[in-house]
């Protein structure tokens, strides 16, 4: 199989429809021994678009994803869509807010199995995430690096918008 070009924008759109399609991710940050912890979230209100790619998901601020992603300031999120044999992993900056009335606004009732106080839990905090780099890999659509697809399709985000690191 060949793997096609592709423009940045199609890669982006592709990319924003893979993970929309994903309810659950892994977040992999760095530990304080040079290794690294993986674990399932939820993301939520996300912006994927060109402009503002921005990911937000749920979690405990006495976690030590919490203390992971204060200490780093870094996080990558792994989406896996089996139907088109494809990954997406986002990589970016990261942070913890704590904003109530954020919260308040996006509370989902289904938060409450782990934070039963709602969102006026103190210990419910949102990790912001501001993607930076994307990675890609899609059969179906034909999308990884060209010609062969051993390495991924790769964006990353520069002062003047995304460029393809593609190949």
């Amino acid at each position: 199989m060949k793997f096609d070009s592709q423009t940045v924008e199609q890669m982006l759109l592709v990319a924003k429809e893979t993970t929309a399609k994903v309810p659950y991710c892994w977040a992999v940050t760095a530990d304080q021994r040079d290794g690294a912890n993986a674990r399932v979230v939820q993301p939520f209100f996300s912006q994927l678009d060109q402009d503002g790619w921005v990911v937000r998901f749920l979690t405990s601020g006495s976690s030590r994803k919490a203390a992971e992603i204060s200490g780093s300031g870094r996080i990558s999120l792994g989406y896996q869509y089996d139907p088109e044999q494809a990954y997406v992993t986002l990589v970016g900056a990261a942070g913890i807010t704590d904003d109530r009335g954020y919260l308040r606004d996006n509370w989902r009732t289904e938060w409450n199995v782990f934070f039963p106080k709602g969102p006026s839990d103190v210990d419910a905090v949102i990790v912001e995430v501001t993607v930076e780099r994307v990675e890609m890999w899609n059969l179906v659509r034909r999308i990884a690096a060209p010609p062969s697809g051993l390495r991924p399709a790769t964006l990353r985000r520069e002062s003047g918008g995304w460029q393809s690191l593609y190949g």
